[in-house]
């Protein structure tokens, strides 16, 4: 009790230092007197039409919305080949929405025999909010969709179907092929940690370290034996570095509704350099405007048109309006869906049931040693993580020690030497992530490292 009580009071002090941080930083940038401009609101306004105009098909794809049990509705984007043999459904993260995914929604490979969906998370782009964001709720709400495109859009000819993810979505990914790993043949997942290696990675190093601090106060003259410990520490203190925002997002209402807000919207519009990697000159007016609109979603002028189904967008993107989104966005954070316990539902169980007899493989050893099934929270189904080696989010040393424990046979972590967070964005990434969905729809023939080149290293 006395120790959680610290923890949390640690947090807040460093969530609010870093706040100050951000803050200082902004105003360093000239960002907190800064006024939007009549030219970027009108870019914006015209970004927005082109991807949010529910009568429009932006690269060719249908606005779409699937309705969950309780009524409430997700928007996806949908684009089926004339003769469909497979289904890739895509999830964002953080803080995006479908249009992450444009490079490959635009490959001619990927439609030529698939359905290709990509979907808004709940409380992200043209979906509804969630009444919250537990592990229960979204990842029912995740599962129950994919399973009705399954139903929707019914595989042909041995044809597969493949779960692709980027940040966020990776973690309910990850969630997914560990503990609803019928859903598909192969979950090819970007830009996240693995929710129970890292932590079992964290408590080994912290233990370590404690056990190496109360010899040292043993034998205070041991200089070599004090580094070693901070150095067994040290990968838990840069992660703690490098999630400092989320540490932010942690905070009261008031001071992380004001992260989003300050300075006309700086953190995001931080968030939007880091992903696109503008020259000195930074993002174009039109560059800008579109990375906005693919985060904050449809603008006013959209809420009134309809899909070719009669469909409009739910009352709670309008509701979302006063703030683009932002409080809603970060309760993914805040609710549990990192490690929260999911008890399926009866509809979910039986669902699962019947897809166990449909081609997919099922877990087979990997390495995990005493563990025949593998640790708590390994994953259940054949996995291709995918990491930029300079992503600024994580710190690979724990990422990467001791993954392979938790992966099945027929999984690989590929990792992109000059790849960065948002792998999607990058056009190398972008290629990558391709390369690896048409591998994997082609039925897996033939070495993944061969087709991917020297611009990554592969590990099992």
């Amino acid at each position: 009790m006395f120790l959680d009580v610290v923890a949390k009071a640690l947090s807040f002090v460093y969530g609010v230092f870093t706040l100050v941080v951000f803050t200082a930083l902004a105003a360093l940038d000239g960002s907190l007197t800064r006024k939007i401009t009549d030219a970027e609101k009108q870019e914006l306004a015209a970004a927005q039409r082109k991807f949010w105009d529910l009568a429009s098909s932006p690269f060719g794809f249908k606005h779409r919305f699937f309705a969950l049990q309780d009524g409430r509705r997700l928007h996806y984007m949908e684009h089926a080949a004339a003769t469909p043999e497979n289904l890739v459904v895509f999830l964002h993260g953080f803080p995006d929405s479908w249009i992450l995914w444009q490079r490959l929604l635009g490959s001619p490979e990927l439609l030529k025999d698939s359905v290709l969906v990509a979907v808004d998370l709940g409380g992200y782009g043209g979906s509804d909010n969630l009444p919250n964001y537990s592990a229960d709720t979204v990842l029912e709400a995740i599962g129950s969709f994919i399973i009705g495109m399954r139903d929707q859009y019914p595989i042909q000819n041995g044809g597969r179907v493949l779960v692709v993810s980027h940040d966020w979505g990776s973690i309910i990914a990850f969630r997914l092929a560990s503990e609803a790993p019928q859903i598909a043949d192969r979950f090819i997942i970007s830009s996240a940690i693995l929710p129970e290696q890292i932590v079992s990675t964290a408590k080994a190093h912290l233990g370590s370290s404690k056990q190496m601090l109360h010899t040292w106060l043993q034998r205070p003259l041991s200089v070599r034996l004090l580094k070693t410990a901070f150095r067994t520490v040290s990968p838990l203190l840069s992660q703690a570095r490098k999630s400092g925002y989320v540490v932010v997002f942690q905070l009261p209402p008031p001071l992380s509704n004001f992260a989003g807000r300050m300075g006309s919207k700086w953190f995001l519009r931080l968030l939007h350099k880091l992903s696109r990697k503008p020259g000195p000159a930074g993002l174009s007016p039109a560059e800008a405007a579109e990375c906005m609109a693919a985060t904050i979603g449809p603008g006013a002028a959209q809420l009134g048109t309809i899909t070719e189904d009669g469909l409009a967008y739910p009352e709670a993107v309008k509701q979302r309006q006063h703030d683009d989104g932002w409080s809603e966005k970060i309760r993914i954070y805040r609710e549990g869906l990192f490690k929260g316990k999911w008890e399926k539902s009866l509809e979910m169980i039986v669902r699962l049931s019947e897809l166990d007899g449909q081609s997919f493989s099922r877990r087979s050893s990997s390495g995990a040693g005493l563990f025949e099934d593998g640790p708590p929270g390994s994953l259940q189904a054949p996995v291709t993580v995918v990491y930029g080696k300079k992503d600024p989010a994580f710190e690979q040393r724990l990422a990467l020690e001791g993954i392979s424990d938790y992966l099945t046979k027929r999984s690989q972590i590929v990792v992109l030497e000059k790849g960065g967070h948002w792998l999607p964005v990058e056009k190398a990434g972008a290629d990558v992530l391709e390369q690896i969905v048409l591998w994997a729809l082609e039925g897996e023939d033939g070495a993944l490292k061969s087709r991917l080149g020297d611009m990554v290293t592969i590990e099992k």
